[in-house]
């Protein structure tokens, strides 16, 4: 618990380093509808990441007591990493118990205890997304670890198959995550043990009921996701442009998912700003090193000595991998989130495989240097001054002068309207045009008979807009923005508001 606390600590200082932005205040927004009855979030278009069922429920309860308020986000933020790595360490640490067990959870701990101080805050501690989708997985992996142990194992692969669908209706990257690995090793397991038929006929029937469960999640899953539609709930919107990329791009990308694996592990020395942060990058390389070789021997022993968790382990680690090199969505280390599983992946296996040698090899000395190197590079990164919310400053300008319905492009829109905490309502646009924006948004804040949207904020000036609106009857400039007013309603002109 003391533990837990301190990293909750260190890890909320460090988010608060990261400016909140209009994707967090999306999910900050439908969360305080959520808490105020509109459950199934009627009349949103949400992202293809809805995280319903996984994050919004935490932002609910921290809404509950903390209110509609940027450090929300980093409260959130602060309290899944936190659980991240306390779940890394036990499920690392696993049946095993004494020294071996310690070394293990701490090996897998320190592998995840300081997140980068740039790129590291942005994937880890920033805005809701894919690592927070870790969380309910290594609890999945963490009731298969368990159960390996119970003599009445009959009620795992429904309770498996529930886990799943709830954390696949959130976020679909658990597919090819958790599920399609479970279903990958399930079928190898059912196939060795039919071979060689020691009498264990219900290993093979346990196993084949982990794979027909995990497979059964995922149609499951987007029928939950139907279900919830049909009853009035939100949209999700299609995950956008091409899944697959071109043949020609696989270097790139590949080149693109070693750096985002770089930034995951807080490695990223390239473009570091100071030199205590390059340094700093320079030596989680280590952890990189320990990560790669828990893999290469996972790999080498995926079917001999590696038990379900880390066939589990090593596949997922794989699967994710491939997918950041073949699809489009890791185009650059910007995109390192897209595969964040990958670093909870590599903690835990590197816990499981590599504590054993480590303290024959009589390394436990190195461990602990290295435990607190990291927790010095922790502290420092904790030590940042915290950063007001990205469009904080405007938000504070348009509530002083009475401003309170208008338009915006995404990046500013949502986040103007939590940032004021909701006294100024800003429809969004499709960055850089005039058009509606169908995506984090609520359909009520298009509707020219509810609301009278008179005004325009831009991050520079632009010639659309006097086109689309026609020209201003007051033009303002304030740091950055420029916010353009008329003497009517904004809704009624606007292309792609059905209305």
């Amino acid at each position: 618990m003391l533990a837990a606390v301190g990293l909750f600590t260190l890890y909320l200082r460090q988010s608060r380093t990261w400016r909140v932005d209009s994707d967090a205040a999306a999910v900050s927004l439908q969360a305080w509808e959520m808490l105020h009855g509109n459950v199934l979030l009627h009349g949103w278009w949400l992202a293809d990441v809805t995280f319903f069922t996984t994050e919004l429920p935490e932002y609910m309860l921290v809404e509950s007591v903390r209110g509609l308020h940027q450090d929300v986000v980093h409260i959130c933020s602060a309290l899944t990493y936190t659980l991240l790595v306390l779940l890394a360490a036990m499920l690392a640490k696993g049946r095993v118990r004494g020294r071996d067990g310690v070394v293990r959870a701490l090996l897998a701990a320190g592998i995840m205890l300081s997140p980068g101080i740039l790129r590291g805050t942005n994937a880890l501690l920033g805005a809701p997304d894919h690592t927070g989708t870790g969380v309910p997985i290594l609890l999945v992996l963490l009731l298969l670890d368990r159960a390996e142990g119970w003599r009445r194992r009959w009620q795992v692969p429904g309770a498996a198959c529930l886990m799943l669908t709830w954390v696949q209706i959130a976020d679909p990257l658990a597919t090819f995550a958790a599920a399609a690995p479970l279903v990958l090793v399930g079928a190898v397991r059912t196939t060795a043990a039919l071979t060689r038929m020691h009498g264990e006929r219900e290993g093979w029937r346990y196993n084949l009921a982990l794979t027909v469960a995990a497979a059964g999640s995922i149609p499951l899953a987007y029928a939950m996701v139907s279900a919830i539609h049909s009853l009035g709930g939100y949209t999700a919107s299609p995950v956008p442009g091409p899944l697959l990329g071109s043949l020609s791009a696989i270097p790139s990308h590949a080149l693109a998912v070693g750096q985002s694996v770089l930034v995951l592990f807080g490695a990223d020395f390239f473009g570091q700003p100071s030199l205590i942060g390059a340094v700093l990058a320079l030596l989680h390389l280590a952890a990189v090193a320990v990560a790669t070789l828990a893999l290469v021997s996972g790999i080498r022993g995926f079917f001999s000595r590696l038990d379900l968790v880390g066939q589990i382990l090593v596949a997922g680690t794989i699967i994710l991998l491939g997918a950041g090199v073949f699809s489009t969505h890791v185009p650059n280390p910007s995109f390192a989130h897209e595969i964040a599983v990958v670093l909870p992946f590599s903690a835990v296996l590197s816990g499981r495989l590599l504590a054993g040698p480590l303290i024959r090899a009589r390394l436990g000395p190195v461990l602990a240097v290295g435990l607190a190197a990291y927790l010095g590079a922790l502290c420092y990164g904790a030590t940042g001054v915290p950063a007001p919310a990205q469009n904080q400053a405007v938000a504070d300008w348009l509530v002083a002068h009475h401003l309170t319905d208008g338009l915006a492009g995404y990046w500013e829109a949502d986040s103007i309207t939590f940032d004021s905490g909701g006294r100024v309502t800003m429809t969004p646009l499709a960055p850089g045009t005039t058009t509606a924006y169908l995506w984090e948004a609520k359909v009520a804040w298009f509707d020219a008979r509810s609301r009278y949207a008179n005004f325009l904020v831009l991050k520079a000036p632009s010639a659309a807009a006097p086109r689309s609106f026609g020209l201003p009857a007051r033009t303002y400039h304030y740091e950055q923005y420029t916010i353009m007013v008329w003497h009517k309603n904004l809704l009624t002109l606007l292309p792609g508001a059905g209305g």
